[in-house]
């Protein structure tokens, strides 16, 4: 099947600072489209900041993710075949997409997004009526059906690369329980691949702060989008979890045999120098496995997950203040 390099990638050029080149000419063409569209008089009725912003920053975010995601496989090298296929599949299927899941993102966002309206006017019928008079409306919807269209897209070329890795962790990678670093790649992938979610839901309380709608219209994206961070965050690093738990789990039967050997051959409520040589080694083992994590993070990556994760509440407690303090003075 034909495969052609991703939309969304094609936008961003591959300079140094690429990405802020392309989230600024995105904000401000989006940012006059949608101020020219509504006017001054109806500014208020379409989140023309939130609708910008959030395009700006999910297209850069998924190339600088696209980025992380091939270090991530040059760090996995060592540890797949030999053959070096399933590193170049992997590698190119990042960069790539069929015309069939194309068309699927395509036309997904766009239903969600006329559902998402049609959810906000009341009716289909009342939203196509509201499109077909009103100019503002016309915006709006074009606003939000584009938002949609973006943030499916991306979404659903995350999760194909959240699977890609997903399979190099459930049958590619080798792993032992006695160098787990280079499995901590897949730990990364899930915290980038999470950053472009959190940093979208930071964004939602743009959408009241920059018009005059209801946090519950902003709703159905939220709950999208929470749902699409955990499966993200899940799906790169459990098969790797489930191995390690299995490799874990054998090693410490295997230890338990020994020691109960051990306890077979003789008295060891008084071990003799010899047996206490003999039994060490064993015991630090069992300490060692037991005290083993079994998810492929360390410490600095589970410092960075929580450092996003503070990024969402605040904002939106943030900008509940500010609407407060706004409400307060008028």
């Amino acid at each position: 099947m034909t495969r052609y390099t991703i939309w969304v990638l094609r936008l961003v050029p591959e300079f140094r600072f690429g990405g802020f080149v392309t989230a600024a000419v995105i904000f401000l063409s989006l940012y006059s489209f949608f101020r020219l569209g509504v006017g001054a008089n109806d500014a208020a009725n379409t989140p023309a900041l939130f609708f910008s912003l959030i395009i700006a920053y999910i297209i850069p975010v998924f190339a600088f993710i696209t980025a992380r995601a091939d270090e991530a496989l040059t760090e996995l090298k060592p540890l797949l075949p030999k053959n070096g296929k399933a590193l170049q599949l992997t590698r190119s299927r990042l960069h790539t997409v069929s015309l069939r899941a194309l068309y699927m993102q395509l036309l997904s966002g766009v239903f969600l997004g006329l559902a998402h309206m049609s959810f906000i006017r009341g009716s289909v019928t009342q939203m196509v009526a509201e499109v077909l008079a009103d100019l503002t409306a016309l915006v709006s919807t074009c606003g939000i059906v584009l938002v949609w269209t973006v943030m499916v897209t991306v979404t659903s070329l995350l999760v194909q690369q959240a699977v890609l890795f997903a399979k190099l962790g459930a049958h590619e990678v080798r792993i032992s329980l006695l160098n787990t670093q280079g499995v901590l790649a897949f730990g990364r992938v899930a915290i980038y691949s999470s950053l472009a979610i959190i940093g979208a839901l930071a964004l939602f309380p743009l959408m009241m702060l920059d018009s005059q709608m209801l946090l519950a219209e902003g709703l159905p994206g939220a709950i999208v989008q929470s749902v699409s961070l955990l499966v993200l965050f899940i799906i790169p690093v459990w098969p790797v979890h489930r191995r390690l738990s299995a490799l874990k789990t054998k090693a410490l039967r295997s230890i338990a045999v020994r020691l109960e050997a051990f306890q077979g051959a003789g008295d060891c409520s008084d071990p003799t120098p010899e047996q206490m040589t003999e039994l060490a080694p064993v015991l630090a083992y069992r300490r060692e496995i037991a005290q083993l994590s079994t998810w492929p993070f360390d410490v600095s990556s589970v410092a960075r997950l929580i450092l996003y994760l503070v990024i969402v509440p605040l904002t939106w407690a943030g900008a509940a203040l500010i609407e407060r303090l706004v409400d307060s003075v008028v």
